[in-house]
């Protein structure tokens, strides 16, 4: 007995349209997926990475009186635990009340009002030689859990040179880069992981005035 195969008319015709359209379909995706690898590669690989954890205390002194310098300000933070935070690798960030001073060659001025300081790495380079050897536990550039950072009101150059610390009052970022805290204020103090960019701790102090 012969067995007879039916074919619904125009099937062929009708499969070659479709089977190209989905080869098409899956080629747009494979390109697709490509060129976001090739341009968004390091984007991707950073927001699915993690920061480290740290536990951060601080305590600080200072004052914005005449009679009181940028020198006596001074902003002390704690590494409880944690992970230890490389220093070319993490940013600190304090906001409150305070004041700044217009840089000298403009004549100079005293600035008063919301302060915003960025420490944009831990590095000594930037800073005033005073920085590091208020912290030789940053020697081997990492800060460690247990290890005290002291953070300085003179921490910058002068306002003139290139430096890792910036400081705007009431978004002004025409200063001298040293910085001065209201006593009996609080501020608040941000750590990032610049790698991330993402917070790694967050805490607040009260200012205790500065003799």
């Amino acid at each position: 007995m012969v067995k007879k195969y039916f074919t619904l008319p125009g099937n062929e015709k009708g499969m070659s349209p479709i089977l190209g359209i989905l080869l098409m379909l899956l080629l747009t995706i494979v390109l697709a997926g490509i060129t976001v690898s090739a341009v968004y590669g390091d984007d991707l690989s950073t927001s699915l990475s993690s920061a480290p954890m740290a536990g951060i205390k601080a305590e600080s002194e200072g004052s914005i009186g005449y009679h009181v310098g940028f020198a006596k300000n001074f902003i002390y933070l704690e590494h409880t635990g944690g992970e230890p935070l490389f220093t070319d690798s993490t940013k600190i960030v304090i906001t409150g009340e305070g004041k700044s001073h217009t840089p000298n060659f403009i004549g100079g001025m005293n600035l008063f009002g919301d302060v915003f300081i960025s420490y944009d790495n831990l590095l000594f380079d930037g800073k005033k030689s005073e920085y590091a050897s208020r912290n030789p536990v940053l020697s081997d550039g990492v800060w460690s859990p247990g290890e005290e950072l002291i953070l300085n009101g003179e921490d910058s150059i002068n306002g003139t040179l290139a430096s890792s610390v910036s400081v705007s009052i009431d978004g002004n970022e025409n200063t001298s880069k040293n910085y001065g805290l209201k006593e009996n204020s609080m501020i608040t103090i941000k750590v990032f992981d610049i790698k991330t960019q993402r917070l790694i701790s967050e805490c607040e102090c009260k200012v205790i005035p500065a003799e």
